[in-house]
């Protein structure tokens, strides 16, 4: 019988660069109520479709408030107005389709399993309430992390991460990562699979972050290939995250009163 071939010997600096991108990520704050809008769009037979939807978190919680009635019903019930996007430089206008994913309950601050869930506060006095000197992360050995060298991703200079996962495909998602050198920040990432909800199967998506106001956000999430949903097969899905920004008035219930759905989102565990 043929022995097993030994697994190959971790990748030391692509664990160094991982564990210190999973860092910053941890480090993220962001302010403790959020408004935006979520798009949602589907790419089917050469041309795109989509709706928009406002939408709360609260941090650290993780509480996504959804508005239960897409911006264009709102505006037109009768006749939904089309809209003009470009993803990847191509632009595109279409009437208004039904809504791909359902009421899109996603997070903006989402990070995919590289960021930890907040502690609450422990009391003073407490063990934990003890001042934190510096933070370590753990190279994790969920991920066969490679380096597989440096890319200009829209003029910035990242790395290239490479990743497999140890075990358990479908909760260890990600399968790449571009972080930038300067300080370890994730700036576009890969996925077998998104979100939390299997409605959108499995499946490559390309995810790009962006920085607004010091703090860093989802900003768009594209599939790599067909997305199979309620309303039939489309050959890509969007999703872009805009109007993001503080929101300490709380006007959670949009102004129309009780229209509205509440989710937790919780992430894969790191």
């Amino acid at each position: 019988m043929n022995a097993p071939a030994p697994s190959p010997a971790p990748d030391v600096r692509a664990e160094e660069i991982f564990s210190r991108t999973r860092a910053a990520f941890v480090a993220r704050q962001y302010p403790p109520t959020i408004k935006y809008k979520v798009r949602v769009s589907g790419l089917r037979n050469g041309t795109w479709t989509g709706r928009s939807y406002s939408s709360y978190e609260r941090w650290p919680s993780t509480t996504v408030i959804a508005r239960n009635i897409s911006d264009e019903e709102i505006a037109d019930p009768a006749h939904p107005r089309g809209f003009a996007l470009k993803i990847a430089g191509i632009t595109t206008g279409a009437a208004v389709s039904p809504d791909i994913l359902g009421i899109p309950k996603l997070a903006p601050t989402y990070s995919f399993g590289l960021g930890a869930t907040p502690k609450p506060e422990a009391s003073p006095g407490s063990p934990a309430s003890l001042r934190t000197i510096g933070t370590v992360l753990a190279a994790s050995r969920n991920y066969d992390v490679r380096l597989a060298g440096e890319e200009s991703v829209d003029g910035t200079l990242a790395w290239h991460l490479r990743l497999r996962p140890i075990g358990n495909r479908g909760k260890y998602r990600l399968r790449d990562l571009w972080v930038e050198e300067s300080d370890y920040q994730t700036i576009r990432l890969r996925t077998d699979g998104n979100f939390t909800d299997e409605a959108t199967g499995a499946g490559l998506w390309t995810v790009e972050y962006a920085q607004i106001g010091g703090s860093w956000y989802l900003a768009s999430e594209v599939s790599n290939g067909p997305v199979d949903t309620a309303d039939g097969t489309y050959e890509h899905v969007a999703v872009q995250f805009t109007d993001i920004e503080a929101d300490p008035a709380e006007h959670l219930d949009f102004g129309f009163g009780d229209t509205s759905d509440e989710a937790e989102i919780v992430e894969p565990a790191p």
